[in-house]
């Protein structure tokens, strides 16, 4: 007996090589079996749903944690951060420069009178050095100066010997040779003046002398034109008529020749009168030039004579100054180290081995022994009101510190930044293990407050309008129990780096939800961390 496949995929049974059956020859399922069948998978499957429905549903559900509302203390906080300044530090400073070789001290450290700072390397400054070279410029100057040519001998003499003319003595001096200049300008005006008067009134007369000579010649024409005007205006016949009138006319041209010979006469008198009158002056006028000439060089020499001895006491006293300079460098030179000229705590160093040191330049901050440090930071005018000048603060970071710190705030003003809204605190630091530079946060609060409901700050949130928390209800089932959250608005009076005290429509012992593993929002069931 075997199995074998039509060509539909039947299955049929062969006997001996006849075929005995196939599966077309079988008969239906009974319907009501059926039935039974899928009515018992469907109360199966119901049943497992119903059992496990509440673990299924407590897994979709957000899971939080909560904590008892209960009556506690707040202590409200005020932080800040300032940076540790330092009241009167030490600069360590050369007056030269110098090449450091090793650095003795590290930062924090502290180092009593004369402790080594540095190391430097033993060579001459470059200060020194240049200070030397600028006086032999100046000494090759003076000298150049001094024996020009062009200085008299006794301002050389005066120079040499170390003397110097008082400003009042230079007064005194221009002075003089200004008032005798300033007398022969006047002098040589003077003169230049009359001969230019004499000039003008020479011209004047002879063009007065050439006017009259002119007038009587015109006379003379018009006379002997009357004349010849008579021939034809007389009558030819009245002899005694017309000589009576020629005659008149020839007496006014007798007259005005007369006039003219003395004008001649004058004019040559005048001429000579006037050219020894110019002469003379001219005279005068060159010989007040010459000494305007000579009042003038003389007050130029003087001039030239003061300033020059100015400037050579200048270059003398330069080279004075520069000795001085040299002296005092040679005496003010650092050896192969720096030592502390204070004690107290380096707060900087600023040099490190094989570093140049430049002249002024500082190297290192001492904070003295005994000098304050201070820091400052702002707050609210609110939070200003709740604190008091001797309220002790202390760092935020507070592992970093060991037990000698102290902070004291020590005035209270309002900052300039925003003098109507801010206050600014300033503290005194006490402590070997801070420095001035360094930024330190500090945290100064209220004295602790009972209240009667006091929650964790995590269970406070934040709407749009005011602040909630989220109250977990507890609702009974025939599956147990289910936790829904329920938003109530809360009044937060005080806060602390942790807790919040509120008011709301509480009892006072509900169940607030702290954190949870995805956002909740009221009314929304939730299932609880230790369920």
């Amino acid at each position: 007996m075997s199995d074998l496949f039509s060509k539909d995929n039947d299955v049929v049974e062969v006997v001996d090589g006849n075929v005995v059956s196939s599966s077309r020859d079988k008969k239906p399922a009974n319907k009501k079996d059926m039935i039974k069948n899928v009515a018992i998978a469907f109360l199966s499957v119901m049943l497992i749903l119903t059992f496990f429905s509440n673990t299924i549903m407590n897994y979709t559900l957000p899971q939080v944690a909560t904590q008892q509302i209960s009556r506690g203390s707040v202590s409200p906080q005020i932080r800040g951060t300032g940076t540790v300044n330092a009241e009167d530090p030490y600069n360590v400073t050369l007056k030269e420069t110098r090449k450091v070789s090793g650095v003795a001290v590290k930062e924090g450290s502290h180092v009593e009178i004369g402790d080594v700072l540095f190391y430097l390397e033993d060579k001459e400054s470059e200060e020194l050095k240049t200070a030397r070279e600028n006086l032999e410029k100046l000494e090759l100057a003076y000298e150049q100066s001094l024996f020009s040519g062009d200085v008299p001998d006794d301002v050389i003499s005066k120079v040499r010997s170390g003397n110097t003319t008082s400003y009042d003595t230079y007064q005194i001096q221009l002075k003089a040779v200004n008032d005798r200049y300033d007398a022969a300008k006047a002098v040589a005006d003077a003169a230049t003046k009359a001969v230019e008067y004499l000039t003008d009134l020479q011209n004047h007369d002879k063009n007065e002398i050439e006017y009259q000579t002119l007038t009587y010649n015109y006379e003379n024409a018009n006379a002997d034109y009357q004349k010849k005007l008579i021939d034809y205006t007389y009558d030819p016949n009245d002899t005694e008529a017309i000589e009576k009138a020629k005659k008149e006319w020839t007496h006014i041209e007798d007259e005005n020749k007369r006039e003219t010979t003395e004008l001649e006469t004058y004019k040559s008198q005048v001429g000579i009168g006037y050219d020894q009158k110019l002469i003379e002056a001219k005279a005068n006028e060159t010989a007040a030039k010459k000494e305007l000439e000579k009042a003038e060089e003389e007050k130029d020499k003087q001039v030239k004579s003061i300033n020059v001895e100015i400037a050579l006491c200048d270059q003398r006293d330069s080279i004075k100054e520069q000795k001085e300079k040299i002296a005092q460098l040679e005496k003010e030179s650092v050896g192969a180290s720096v030592k502390a000229p204070v004690a107290g705590i380096v707060s900087q160093v600023n040099k490190a081995s094989g570093e140049s040191i430049s002249a002024d330049e500082t190297i290192a901050v001492i904070q003295i022994d005994g000098k304050d440090m201070t820091t400052s930071f702002s707050v609210t005018n609110a939070q200003a009101q709740k604190l008091h000048v001797g309220d002790a603060a202390r760092p935020q970071n507070s592992w970093m510190f060991s037990d000698d710190f102290r902070a004291t705030l020590t005035s209270i003003k309002n900052d300039k930044t925003d003098p109507s809204g801010k206050k600014l605190l300033t503290f005194k630091i006490e402590s070997t293990d801070v420095t001035p530079g360094q930024s330190i946060a500090l945290s100064i609060g209220e004295r602790a407050v009972d209240y009667d409901m006091v929650v964790p700050n995590s269970a406070i949130k934040t709407g749009t309008t005011s602040k909630f928390v989220l109250a977990v209800k507890s609702k009974s089932s025939p599956l147990g129990n289910r936790y829904i959250a329920t938003k109530v608005d809360v009044d937060v009076v005080a806060s602390d780096d942790n807790y919040s005290a509120i008011t709301a429509a509480l009892d006072g012992d509900e169940f607030v939800i702290t954190t949870s593993n995805k956002p909740v929002k009221a009314g929304e069931q939730v299932r609880l961390a230790n369920e």
